[in-house]
């Protein structure tokens, strides 16, 4: 898709006054003063600036870029945003940037796909009550969700990824409000929303744990969490970095293997359903479940033949019975669902 070039949008921030008022100083949890070009901590003195038009409530960046250089790259998306369409910024941010090196065709088509993923997953959040999605990325599930009328907000620790979310928001006429900041260190009230939901999130995360005990944070007593993430022993490739069996391989050696594989690509942890079930637990959630998740077609269009047979085998596979349990076992995603205690981890 052609980029024509186009004068940078004037920086700007949109947050309803719900949103605004539940935000907090991700450090400390302190009150945000509002300045001009950002917001400010009254209790820690810590200044959060607008990058690309967002607020930037990030302690540290993701582990592909450092925070200065996410920043500009987000910037330069941001000034050809209003020149072009979601998908025309994605094509140009993998076509120019040396970290997705050899892997922009894979990732250009996980953001073409990214609506027909989310429909999946919208189907099951709640039509009441406020939701959260955790590491929204593009968009993709955002746009399903309000399609359906549901109250929804979404945060990234990616603000390249959240400047696509935002094109493609406003290709389907839709506002949601976008938050940049980490999953580990939420910038929102203690008991903000009825819904967590991260959908290919915790793999990415250097301590998941955190995560979920953010998760138990930021929800109601009783308020509910969706997690769906690939499975750690998916007898399908790594859908990261395109290897068979690599977690299988002890964590101490993934690193090293995936180096020798495919160059100096960051390998994924992804965690196996107990592994989740785990954590989730610890972080004191009740009454989970681990289930093999509903896969539609959409999911494996454009993939391999193999693919396409082995997606088949584990839709009929995850209705019951002990074929079941191997689906959850070795299939490509586990779904998790638990309720936040009275006790939890706080």
């Amino acid at each position: 898709m052609t980029i024509q070039a186009a004068r940078r949008p004037t920086t700007s921030i949109r947050i309803d006054a719900r949103g605004e008022s539940d935000l907090v100083c991700p450090a400390c949890r302190g009150d945000l003063a509002s300045l001009e070009r950002g917001r400010s901590c009254v209790r820690c003195d810590r200044f959060y600036p607008l990058v690309a038009g967002l607020l930037d409530l990030r302690l540290q960046s993701d582990r592909y870029l450092d925070l200065e250089s996410e920043r500009t790259v987000a910037e330069e998306l941001a000034a050809i945003e209003a020149s072009t369409d979601a998908i025309g910024l994605a094509e140009h941010y993998f076509s120019s940037r040396p970290e997705v090196k050899g892997r922009g065709a894979m990732f250009l088509a996980h953001v073409e796909s990214a609506i027909d993923r989310g429909e999946t997953l919208a189907d099951l959040l709640p039509k009441e009550g406020r939701v959260l999605e955790v590491g929204c990325g593009t968009g993709g599930m955002l746009v399903a969700a309000r399609r359906r009328g549901i109250t929804i907000e979404g945060l990234d620790i990616a603000a390249r990824r959240l400047v696509i979310a935002r094109r493609r928001l406003k290709d389907h006429h839709i506002y949601v409000p976008l938050i940049l900041a980490q999953a580990e260190r939420s910038p929102y009230r203690t008991g903000s929303f009825d819904t967590v939901v991260l959908d290919s999130v915790v793999e990415h995360l250097t301590d998941p744990f955190a995560a979920f005990l953010e998760c138990a944070r930021v929800l109601k007593p009783g308020g509910r969490l969706i997690v769906w993430s690939p499975n750690r022993y998916s007898i399908i490739k790594d859908p990261h970095v395109g290897l068979w069996g690599v977690g299988f391989l002890p964590r101490r050696l993934l690193r090293r293997y995936v180096a020798f594989r495919r160059g100096a690509i960051e390998p994924i942890a992804c965690l196996s359903a107990r592994e989740a079930k785990t954590l989730a637990t610890t972080a004191g959630f009740r009454s989970i479940a681990i289930e093999p998740p509903r896969i539609d077609a959409d999911w494996s269009k454009n993939r391999s033949f193999l693919r396409k047979i082995l997606m088949r085998i584990y839709r009929t596979a995850r209705i019951s019975g002990p074929t079941k349990t191997l689906a959850l076992a070795f299939g490509p995603l586990w779904s998790l669902t638990a309720i936040r205690g009275e006790n939890s981890c706080r």
